[in-house]
């Protein structure tokens, strides 16, 4: 099995009431506190920002854009020497314009010397050099520098003077008409830059044509899956050890190390159960085989007789905690979860059948809602309307 390495998410990370939105595998989520749910709508902001991510390069120095100057469209690729040709552009056209000033000045002073035939000269060989230059690849990188809080095109500092840095690039002509939204796109980004943010609970994993992001969220582990081919998606709740292995048998890559810390809590919790588990019935074996011993003896006689009620006596009492510990739940109040049980039959579960229920997922579910439970620790998906909550649980 491969072991996951660096596939991290980068997406906007924004608030959103009491959680906060993220992106991923082309779908929206919502993370509050130890739950997280798939969302349909988001916001204006957060779908532009989520889309700057797909359209320029964004890292924790700032943004970036590589564009065709001469064919004015933006490009993914890059040829060699074009960023230079862009550089050296912009030279021989501040020097075409000094030579092109001191040429008219030295005409207005009627100065017909030499010095007017060398500047002749040198704006006859720049001209034809820009004009060379041209025909050539020329790309202008477009960056935003986080450090400085500035924007570039190439080795220019953008001074925007009050303006939108669409309506500067678009007056020096840097870029068409109808890229001013790709640009307009860039500043927004850049203005709300500090939400971009690689996502330390998110990991995805890719096989073929699907696609698997692993999510979690306090003591909760969640799972998406999307086929990119048919854009079949299925989101789900799990235990963690459950996520590990769905992930496994989907993509081959082992994601242990997202839920580690979860993976230690529940392995814990039922380590303790077990060990309760084994200890009593060990208890159970000896009370019987010492009430087995009894049974040989005179039940007349006193002393026997109370001894073989006091074994009637824990061993009952053993059974019932016994029963107990196994029909305890490894997920509880402190998870987030409280009881709750079926008002109907449901998939094949009786009515009555006990579950636990994420109590923010429940609080926030409309009626026809389907929700994510557990049943004896393993996930089942039922309507919010089959559900009641158990009286003496609170939240």
């Amino acid at each position: 099995m491969a072991k996951l390495e660096n596939n991290k998410i980068q997406s906007p990370l924004m608030n959103d009431g009491n959680g906060q939105l993220f992106h991923a595998a082309g779908a929206d989520f919502k993370v509050t506190g130890s739950h997280i749910e798939a969302v349909e709508e988001t916001n204006d902001l957060f779908k532009t920002l989520v889309a700057a991510k797909n359209l320029f390069t964004i890292n924790e120095k700032g943004i970036s854009l590589y564009y065709d100057w001469n064919n004015k469209v933006s490009v993914s690729k890059i040829e060699e020497g074009s960023l230079e040709n862009f550089d050296k552009i912009n030279v021989l056209n501040e020097k075409l314009a000094y030579l092109n000033e001191s040429a008219k000045k030295l005409r207005l002073a009627g100065d017909k010397s030499e010095a007017l035939t060398v500047a002749n000269q040198e704006i006859k060989t720049t001209t034809k050099e820009i004009n060379e230059t041209k025909k050539s690849a020329i790309t202008v990188q477009f960056t935003y520098v986080k450090e400085s809080n500035t924007f570039h095109a190439g080795n220019i500092e953008i001074a925007l003077g009050g303006l939108r840095l669409s309506e500067s690039l678009f007056s020096a002509a840097y870029i068409k008409y109808e890229d001013k939204a790709l640009m307009e796109t860039f500043q927004i980004a850049a203005e709300n830059f500090d939400t971009y943010t690689v996502l330390d609970f998110v990991n995805e994993t890719k096989k073929d044509q699907i696609t698997v992001i692993s999510m979690k969220a306090e003591n909760n582990a969640f799972i998406y899956k999307v086929n990119e081919d048919t854009k079949i998606s299925k989101f789900s709740k799990l235990l963690a050890d459950a996520a590990i292995t769905f992930v496994a048998e989907e993509t081959g890559v082992d994601v242990t190390s997202l839920y580690s810390e979860l993976l230690e809590s529940l392995k814990e919790r039922r380590d303790a159960k077990n060990n309760s588990i084994s200890l009593f019935k060990e208890m159970l074996s000896f009370l019987h085989d010492q009430k087995g011993r009894l049974a040989e003896a005179d039940r007349n006689l006193p002393d026997i007789k109370a001894a073989n009620n006091l074994l009637k006596t824990e061993i009952t009492r053993i059974e019932e905690d016994l029963t107990g510990i196994q029909n305890e739940d490894l997920l509880n109040i402190e998870d987030g979860y409280v009881a709750a049980n079926l008002k109907v039959e449901s998939d094949g579960m009786p009515e009555g059948q006990s579950l636990k229920v994420d109590a923010l997922e429940y609080t926030n579910a409309g009626k026809n809602d389907i929700l994510t439970v557990f049943v004896n620790d393993e996930p089942a998906r039922i309507e919010k309307f089959k559900i009641v909550l158990d009286a003496q649980d609170t939240f």
